[in-house]
């Protein structure tokens, strides 16, 4: 056994802001509500199909028997460190294990103990990059348990054999697991190995390897995700047989992930319970991110006894909704479109489809009040301690909800039903759907986009041959008579969040060969380039990679044939990086073409007549 430091890697410096400010602007429940009277819905288990599911276990009762026994501690933290192209790239786990180092974790308080995976390279010099590691820290050193060999950390059955050798060989009163990586919310699930074709683990799979983990027979005092859209009805029904306490985000994570100082608070009370537990993570993030104005947070503690009430109160809210169609679809649409959603992007990349449940509960409660409060009632019941700082007054818990992803929704909601969750409520998404897609599979000729139920943009376009590019899509935020360039090139850029007085926009593009959204924070005095957020599938990035000099850059834009009333995506001219990416506005030039952009209910776009710009006197 080896005993090691791990290398200081120093973090990027970020303006700072008040701190006051920030603790004004986070809305916070500290407080259960009353028992909901409504009837918690029960997963049927035992019904639950995992003949798909890939399980490769590893010799965990090898290593747990080279490993010195251990007298029982009040807990035993186990973190499934997933590196990704989040390691590979940034360094981010390093910095992670950096930030557990300078805990100095109290080894009469609890057992610490890390699975590595998951990165093409680790950014220190011990992590090795073709294998997998065990390790546990103790004190301010981590010591190399065992290599396990390159495991997909996407398998049931690495992550299943991780729970039982932490159950095995450090026994404990109580056990906590945190999943570090990317997450892609109730259909993506969690992680991408890079070793293994970025290779995840879906609800489904983490369910298997929970049912065959000891967690199925002692329960996890709190099941954790440093990962982005983890906080979900679904993520927590899956977690309710295996854990006491589910600790997530419902909303995308900053890069650098959480701040490990929380541990200091466990060192110093090894007792507490999960829902503690909760609130130094959540407590240490919200004070950790006070310095960064442009980072959008959210957290919440959800006790998983309690989650029957949220998904049966769903269930019984669409269940009603559901009964109304397809009469009422528009107006459902509507309010669908309108609901605060997570992880969206640009048209390209726009299909994850989670919605805070207290803003959907909130958007229908003038149609059915006493179903829309049961669900609110539910949350206020299951969620126990909820941070945040949006706008909107989230309630802790998302779910999904078909309307971006409507192109993949034959098998975004296959693995819905995969899952088993509430019937009513799985059923309303599907009719839901089958109206959406019905209405977009319409000859546009036959359809009528009214001006009450469409959303109306100005657009700008340059004419190439006999088609047109679109090359700008302009926003009520925009300067008067300005369009939006990044280094010297004209982009369209999408609404996809709100914070405080400032929108945050995607802009498709490719970076180094590599499909992403270019991320832009906007106020009424500044406009800044945050970074690039990869596309990855359906799992959405944590965090947004630096543009660096040297990186190729090219930005994506619809080329559309008004004649034959077709499009298709293209790329612009690949630029290659100098300096800093320069944002700047810019009048239109005249040779230009500018026309207004309908979206009805269905996503369906169409245009006006097209017009040659006129430049303003």
């Amino acid at each position: 056994m080896k005993k090691i430091n791990i290398f200081y890697y120093s973090l990027i410096a970020c303006a700072i802001t008040p701190l006051l400010f920030w603790i004004s602007s986070a809305k916070t429940n500290f407080t259960r509500g009353a028992v909901p009277q409504n009837k918690p819905f029960v997963r049927e288990s035992d019904k639950l199909d995992f003949s798909a599911v890939s399980f490769t276990g590893w010799d965990f009762e090898g290593v747990a028997a080279n490993i010195a026994p251990r007298k029982t501690k009040p807990y035993t933290l186990m973190i499934f460190m997933n590196g990704s192209d989040l390691e590979s790239e940034n360094g981010a786990a390093t910095d992670d294990i950096k930030e557990i180092l300078d805990t100095s974790v109290d080894s009469q308080a609890m057992n610490l103990i890390i699975l590595t995976g998951g990165a093409n390279r680790w950014q220190n010099t011990i992590v090795p990059d073709n294998e997998c590691m065990i390790w546990e820290v103790t004190g301010d050193s981590i010591n190399g348990l065992s290599g396990i060999g390159l495991l997909n950390m996407g398998d049931a059955g690495t992550l299943a054999d991780f729970i039982n050798l932490g159950y095995r060989a450090f026994p404990a009163e109580k056990y906590g697991l945190i999943m570090w990586d990317h997450g892609g919310g109730s259909i993506a699930g969690y992680g991408l190995d890079e070793k293994f074709e970025n290779n995840n683990l879906t609800l489904l799979e983490m369910n298997y390897a929970f049912a065959r983990s000891e967690a199925a027979y002692k329960k996890l005092e709190f099941l954790a995700f440093d990962s982005c859209l983890m906080a979900s009805a679904e993520m927590a029904v899956v977690a309710s047989d295996y854990a006491n306490y589910l600790i997530a985000s419902e909303d995308l994570e900053p890069g650098l992930g959480w701040d490990y100082s929380f541990i200091k608070e466990l060192n110093k009370n090894p007792d507490s319970t999960g829902d503690v537990v909760g609130r130094y993570v959540i407590d240490k993030f919200m004070q950790y991110y006070s310095r960064y104005s442009d980072e959008i947070l959210t957290m919440s503690v959800t006790d998983l006894s309690r989650v029957g009430h949220v998904m049966s109160a769903m269930g019984d809210l669409m269940d009603k909704c559901d009964s109304q169609l397809p009469t009422e679809f528009k107006t459902f649409a509507v309010k669908r479109g309108d609901t605060k959603t997570f992880g969206e992007g640009s048209p390209r990349d726009n299909n994850c489809d989670m919605v805070d449940l207290s803003d959907m509960a909130r958007k229908l409660s003038d149609i059915y009040p006493d179903e829309a409060q049961t669900l609110l009632n539910a949350l206020d019941y299951a969620v126990v301690y909820n941070r945040h700082n949006s706008d909107v007054n989230l309630g802790g818990l998302s779910g999904y909800y078909i309307y971006g992803g409507r192109d993949i929704g034959d098998f975004t909601l296959a693995m819905y039903d995969k899952m088993l969750m509430d019937t009513a409520y799985t059923a309303y998404n599907r009719t839901f759907y089958r109206h959406l897609s019905g209405g977009r599979a319409m000859n546009r000729s036959a359809i009528k986009v009214a001006s009450d139920e469409s959303k109306t943009d100005q657009t700008a376009w340059k004419k190439d041959g006999d088609k047109y590019v679109l090359i700008g899509v302009r926003s009520e935020d925009y300067p008067t008579n300005k369009w939006p360039k990044i280094g010297g090139e004209y982009v369209a850029m999408y609404r996809v969040d709100g914070l405080r007085r400032k929108s945050l926009y995607a802009v498709p593009a490719k970076l180094n060969d590599r499909d992403c959204d270019i991320m832009i924070m906007m106020d009424s005095k500044n406009t800044k380039i945050l970074g690039a957020r990869q596309n990855d599938g359906l799992i959405i990035q944590k965090g947004n990679d630096p543009i660096k000099k040297g990186d190729t850059l090219s930005f994506y834009y619809k080329k559309r044939d008004f004649e034959k009333d077709t499009e298709n995506w293209i790329t612009g001219v690949e630029m290659i990086v100098s300096d800093a990416l320069k944002f700047e506005w810019e009048e239109l030039e005249p040779d230009f073409y500018t026309c207004n952009q309908l979206t009805d209910i269905y996503g369906l776009v169409t245009y006006s007549e097209l017009s040659r710009h006129t430049p303003a006197a």
